[in-house]
């Protein structure tokens, strides 16, 4: 019954996400060929870039096209084996577009830049022509680059320094060390993948191991891999349980969820929010998880069905998103004390208060309302 009632109100949902002005993708280019048309500074950066990603990358300009930061580009590549910039002096034509993954061009006027680009249209190759929107089957975004982990900033060509300004402040908050931490993750996971199953375990195994890949910089020790599938040994090893958090939200204002609601949100199997919920708090959840659209209770209260519950106790991380900035942490001590002894935590998230008032919690006259589930010890 639960499974058919969740089918049924994704349905009538809202949408999960709002319109695309564009699809970020990341493109796998390593050891593929590329074509750079022009030798400019600019057309420099874009086969530096295309090489940092491990593409060949085949410039074609004539000699007196090449600035000095083409000409020096290959020798300061000579440290990346997988990195190649071939030069071929002469200028571009509809041939040179065969077995090329990406073409891109720093073109002289609009009329290059439409004979380019309708070549490798004819191709079948998609083209980026700098400083040329109309001529761009794909955009470069600003990038954060803590490779493997890759943040890319687009603004759809409306604003790059507005993109350049958000990058900035990502690049506060990602450390320098994060790309280690990556790496570890790509050798362990599919050891890790055998040791735990798909689910809340493996999420909470992941959700520490991002806590200590963020936390203060530090890269990871000498034999971490290890230390890591231990854990997980011992993870495995614990009767796991489900979990309940009551979420508190402004119904109008996703800014005002705090970090601990929005992970929360990103962790949840299930959703049951209050209908005027607004659709920009769900964009923070995570994209799989179900949700659930319920109508408020009488004078205002919060409404728990019965369904949460019954997943919660079968090891599903619940979340009850309430349209207000405060919670009741006790969720009804007997509730929540039948829902522990099966194994289920039950926490409160307080949302932030909005009105000048300190946050603090509902009070007695705003309890919880739960179903008519019969909680017996």
């Amino acid at each position: 019954m639960p499974r058919r009632r969740l089918q049924q109100s994704e349905e009538g949902c809202r949408g999960r996400i709002a319109p695309l002005a564009a699809l970020p993708v990341f493109w796998e280019l390593r050891g593929r060929r590329v074509i750079v048309a022009g030798g400019s500074a600019g057309a420099a950066w874009k086969a530096e870039l295309l090489a940092a990603a491990g593409a060949e990358v085949h410039v074609f300009a004539d000699e007196e096209q090449m600035s000095e930061a083409m000409r020096e580009l290959p020798g300061s590549l000579e440290h990346r084996p997988a990195s190649r910039i071939i030069h071929h002096p002469r200028a571009w034509t509809p041939d040179s577009f065969a077995g090329m993954a990406l073409a891109i061009a720093d073109c002289a006027d609009e009329t290059e830049a439409e004979a380019f680009c309708h070549a490798a249209d004819a191709m079948g190759v998609p083209a980026n022509v700098i400083d040329r929107p109309a001529f761009c089957r794909f955009r470069f975004g600003s990038i954060v680059n803590r490779s493997p982990v890759i943040v890319s900033i687009s603004t759809d060509g409306a604003a790059p320094i507005l993109a350049q300004a958000i990058r900035r402040r990502i690049e506060t908050l990602l450390p320098l060390t994060l790309g280690a931490w990556t790496v570890i993750a790509q050798k362990i996971r599919e050891r890790l993948n055998e040791r735990l199953l798909s689910g809340p375990l493996r999420r909470v195994f992941w959700e520490g191991f991002v806590d200590r890949a963020l936390a203060g910089g530090k890269p990871p020790e000498e034999g971490m891999a290890a230390a890591l599938l231990n854990e997980a040994d011992t993870l495995a090893a614990e009767p796991s349980g489900g979990h309940l958090a009551f979420v508190g939200a402004h119904p109008s204002d996703p800014e005002l969820l705090t970090l601990k609601a929005v992970r929360a949100l990103q962790s949840a199997d299930v959703i049951f929010f209050d209908d005027d919920v607004a659709g920009g708090v769900l964009e923070l959840a995570r994209r799989e998880a179900g949700r659930v659209p319920l109508a408020m209770g009488r004078g205002g209260t919060p409404v728990l069905p019965d369904e949460a519950l019954t997943l919660a106790v079968a090891g599903k991380r619940v979340v009850r998103l309430c349209s207000s900035d405060l919670v009741d942490p006790t969720c009804e001590a007997a509730q929540a004390g039948w829902l522990r002894k099966r194994g289920v935590t039950v926490e409160a998230i307080p949302g932030v208060a909005t009105t000048g008032q300190e946050v603090g919690w509902f009070g007695a006259n705003h309890n919880v309302a739960y179903g008519t589930l019969q909680l017996r010890a």
